[in-house]
């Protein structure tokens, strides 16, 4: 039975990998700040550690014992990543973090995992450090200086019912109170991924132990354009949409150009991806029928 160590692991499609682990029968840890109530009851261990702080007293818990894995959701930046190596060097088998799509720049019809490689990237330490910023120089590190081996995820967009940023949430309180949404290109192709099948991409990586990275979403993608007319269908209205050239906020799923990953390597290993229909459409009915029922 392999020992697992999650850092951070009681919020959505990370609880949920939780819960997949002790399904299958892991001796699962949870390391948390402590913040928030543990939600597996007396089935996980559980050390109270600030995983960004190289101080923490956490941390002897953590390098006391041996681990099979650690799959990390709150890796955030280089610092984060040296940190890692720091502390788990010589107590870890194989580590899988959270990536993001916005490990990629520039403009392209799917992303594939060659359009951004760790292994060449070079930090420069004068770029102000965003959210996609982070997670390439958190790459770069872990890649090029980690001794154990490691497996990143490179997730779009996830979503979920519980998904507590609620980003799809809002395009459908907003068609449900006929306010206008907007978007910069009806044309531009977006995908996304399921929490549960996030969930299940992680777990499936640490039973086959992958290594590398890993473009993990939706097996297809489609337009702005398509996705209002999915919402349209779902709640059953007509949907004002602004397609404008202006610079848009309060819309998430809004970019000039196509904002999406091609999963096929992770698919080819064996991995099933989902189509979006399948599921999205499903996920809109549910948050429709939840809103009209409040």
């Amino acid at each position: 039975m392999k020992k697992i160590l999650v850092l951070g692991g009681t919020n959505f499609f990370g609880k949920k990998a939780v819960q997949l682990l002790l399904d299958k029968g892991y001796e699962v840890t949870v390391a948390t700040r402590g913040n928030n109530p543990i939600p597996f009851e007396d089935k996980v261990q559980h050390i109270v550690l600030d995983a960004s702080d190289s101080l923490h007293a956490g941390w002897q818990a953590v390098q006391a014992q041996q681990w099979d894995a650690v799959f990390d959701n709150i890796c955030y930046n280089a610092e984060d990543a040296h940190i890692r190596i720091e502390k788990l060097g010589q107590q870890l088998k194989h580590y899988y973090f959270t990536s993001s799509l916005a490990t990629y720049m520039g403009d392209k019809d799917g992303y594939v995992e060659a359009d951004f490689n760790p292994l060449t990237y070079e930090i420069n330490p004068h770029k102000t450090v965003d959210y996609g910023e982070g997670k390439r120089q958190a790459e770069q590190v872990l890649f090029t200086q980690a001794p154990f081996q490691v497996t990143a995820f490179r997730f779009p967009i996830v979503l979920d019912n519980d998904d507590y940023t609620k980003r799809l949430h809002s395009y459908v309180d907003k068609a449900l109170k006929h306010e206008t949404i907007q978007f910069n290109n009806p044309d531009a192709k977006i995908n996304f991924v399921k929490g549960s099948s996030a969930a299940n991409a992680i777990v499936w990586a640490i039973e086959n132990e992958q290594a590398g990275s890993f473009n993990i979403s939706s097996h297809d993608a489609i337009t702005r354009q398509t996705f209002i007319e999915w919402l349209e269908e779902m709640t059953g209205q007509t949907i004002k949409v602004d397609y404008t050239d202006e610079t848009i906020t309060g819309s998430p799923f809004n970019t000039r150009h196509h904002w999406y990953l091609n999963s096929d390597k992770i698919a080819e290993a064996g991995f099933q991806l989902d189509n979006l229909a399948s599921w999205l459409k499903p996920l809109m009915k549910d948050l429709v029928d939840g809103m009209r029922a409040q």
